[in-house]
């Protein structure tokens, strides 16, 4: 209904405002696999996802775990 606050976003769900030129994806891990997809929403509701990103990062520490 008009007026109701959205609820958060579930773990691992970065919202970024319209108007923003990029975002930083913090707390990721050294030495780990990642997935990333994006998808946009306004007030018309979602859109499809993005393809899948796969990325990982491997510089961090001494070696891996």
């Amino acid at each position: 209904p008009p007026g109701t606050p959205a609820p958060p976003p579930p773990p691992g769900v970065l919202t970024v405002p319209g108007g923003a030129g990029g975002a930083v994806l913090g707390g990721l891990q050294p030495w780990s696999r990642y997935r990333l997809q994006v998808q946009v929403f306004n007030g018309r509701g979602a859109g499809p996802p993005s393809a899948e990103i796969r990325f990982h990062t491997p510089e961090g520490g001494e070696r891996p775990p």
